[in-house]
């Protein structure tokens, strides 16, 4: 009797533990969410940053709340508004300032 008692829990066991690895494989809803991209422009948060990604030109811009920079393949430059997503905007009295004047962002940018 004792035997079959600790072969039932033996199995219980077993089968709780496969049952919890299944369902922490599962990818979740947001995890496929996340990995899906929008069409066209859209913003995304990436490495605790968010980033516009503007198709047209097919690079991503970011903002410090100051100034504007795009990501040129390497790293954050400052943007001087010449590409078509500075299109139709009014910079008023705004100068792009010269790019050694700028701490330029270190954070990277979301790949494919």
């Amino acid at each position: 009797m004792q035997d079959r008692k600790r072969w039932l829990a033996a199995i219980f066991i077993v089968a709780l533990m496969g049952a919890t690895a299944t369902i922490m494989n599962t990818p979740s809803i947001r995890t496929a969410a996340a990995a899906e991209l929008p069409a066209g422009d859209h913003w995304r948060n990436f490495d605790g940053h968010w980033s516009y990604w503007h198709e047209a030109d097919h690079r991503w811009y970011y903002t410090d709340g100051t100034h504007w920079f795009y990501h040129n393949g390497v790293g954050w430059a400052v943007y001087q508004f010449d590409k078509l997503f500075g299109r139709g905007f009014v910079p008023g009295g705004y100068h792009p300032p010269a790019p050694e004047k700028v701490v330029v962002p270190h954070h990277d940018i979301f790949r494919r």
